[in-house]
């Protein structure tokens, strides 16, 4: 981990405690591959013209982090709803 990721997570954990910091710097973690994928997908060309669907190989990754975004996102509300 740089230092600049380990400085965020440690303003996280002071600022939402240790576990709900954890999901936090994951979630902005996440975010961040989300988002350079679907640059990507933007740029990746196999042929003239513009895409309308991702490149095939990474759908299923796009996917996969999807999901775990969410399931780190239910899990950071569920722990912000019991304190």
């Amino acid at each position: 981990m740089t230092d600049a990721n380990a400085s965020r997570l440690d303003d996280y954990r002071f600022q939402m405690g240790h576990d709900a910091g954890n999901l936090a710097m994951a979630l902005d973690q996440l975010t961040d591959a989300l988002t350079a994928l679907n640059q990507h997908t933007v740029y990746y060309r196999l042929e003239q013209g513009q895409r309308k669907a991702p490149p095939p190989d990474l759908v299923p990754l796009l996917g996969v982090l999807a999901d775990a975004k969410l399931l780190v996102q239910e899990s950071l509300l569920r722990l912000k709803g019991k304190e």
